[in-house]
């Protein structure tokens, strides 16, 4: 577990951008064999005030913002693949 490459997927329920932004993590994640933990956006008031008008949010292992609201998979593909080589 401690050398699992992983990015975190803050998002909600009910919510269509996070929903297709998940499938485009998925897609992305799964071409460079990391996992993605999920947080909903409810379970914590500190992520909820950080990031409750940006979901859904891409975070790096260190907390950093990789992308965010409508994911695109020319901004994760460069981010994803500087985890997997510093994995």
């Amino acid at each position: 577990m401690a050398n699992e490459r992983y990015v975190e997927l803050v998002t909600k329920e009910n919510c269509p951008l996070c929903e297709s932004g998940a499938e485009t993590l998925v897609r992305a994640t799964s071409k460079h064999n990391i996992a993605i933990r999920e947080i909903d956006i409810h379970s914590d008031d500190d992520i909820y005030d950080r990031y409750s008008t940006r979901v859904p949010v891409v975070l790096a292992p260190n907390g950093s913002v990789i992308d965010e609201g409508k994911l695109s998979q020319a901004k994760l593909t460069p981010a994803l693949l500087r985890l997997k080589v510093s994995g």
